[in-house]
């Protein structure tokens, strides 16, 4: 379920948000190689959310192993990621690339905690704020390795953030 989240207003070209996906006890996320598809994995279900639309692919029932299991930090594809493998960060450790390639980064400021901050990094060096939760726990952000998108995961909700394919070839510093 997409909603619509007021946290963020005025994002900064060429970035905007698609929307937050609401999950419970969300575990990790993961983004497919070479594509803006990113796999949720919370203590009810699996989803995969197109990260660029924000449409919802397919959803799967996850039989929970172990914590062992989920430590090896990536999770079998299904839908139409059946046969892939895809790394996954979470509440068990990994990260998702926090850089792109034209020189944007995410980063997190511990130093306002509890109530962590997510800022976007241009590349002339400003700063805006993309997340402002009142929960403590960010559990992944990162960037697709397509460098088009990027997610926020907390323990309740996913927010998807994209720029146009355009935009990626005519960064101005």
């Amino acid at each position: 379920m997409m909603i619509e989240n007021n946290l963020i207003q005025n994002l900064p070209e060429p970035w905007f948000k698609v929307g937050t996906v609401l999950v419970g006890g969300l575990y990790q996320v993961g983004y497919a190689k070479g594509r803006d598809i990113i796999l949720i994995h919370s203590a009810s279900k699996v989803t995969l959310t197109d990260t660029i639309t924000g449409e919802r692919l397919a959803v799967g029932q996850d039989e929970f192993v172990s914590v062992e299991h989920y430590r090896r930090l990536k999770m079998s594809g299904f839908g139409c990621m059946v046969g892939e493998i895809i790394p996954t960060a979470g509440i068990w450790g990994g990260h998702l690339p926090v850089t792109t390639s034209d020189g944007f980064s995410l980063c997190k400021r511990d130093a306002l905690w509890p109530e962590p901050d997510v800022d976007l990094i241009y590349p002339d060096g400003r700063a805006a704020c993309v997340s402002t939760h009142n929960v403590c726990d960010i559990r992944a952000y990162g960037f697709s390795d397509t460098n088009l998108s990027f997610v926020i995961a907390t323990e309740s909700d996913v927010q998807i953030f994209v720029r146009p394919h355009d935009a990626h070839c005519n960064i101005k510093s």
